[in-house]
């Protein structure tokens, strides 16, 4: 739902967008003592935003075979968070454009 005709739609989707990473990585962290375990990341196709999850490359398997380095995950999240922070601002930056343009004020 475009919350302010069509002026956030990309913002939106942005924010859409790091709310599903922030989703897999939390599922990462939740599972970092799961045996077997491969940990997840979430890609962004250029397919309309089509989400895709894909096993973590590059990571060797501790014994159990699970493969989430938390210092990895948490510094994800860190970056995500700043991402979802940015996006959010400038949502709130057109919506005050937006509200201005409304009321006639700012001319």
């Amino acid at each position: 739902m475009d919350m302010i005709g069509g002026i956030g739609t990309d913002l939106q989707a942005a924010l859409d967008a790091a709310a599903v990473r922030h989703r897999v990585i939390s599922a990462n962290i939740a599972n970092v003592s799961t045996p077997g375990y491969k940990a997840k990341q979430a890609t962004f196709d250029k397919e309309l935003g089509r989400v895709v999850e894909e096993e973590r490359e590059g990571v060797t398997p501790r014994e159990d075979g699970n493969t989430v380095v938390m210092e990895l995950e948490t510094a994800e999240m860190k970056k995500n968070q700043l991402a979802y922070d940015v996006v959010l601002m400038a949502l709130g930056q057109r919506m005050r454009v937006a509200r201005s343009a409304i009321s006639g004020r700012g001319q």
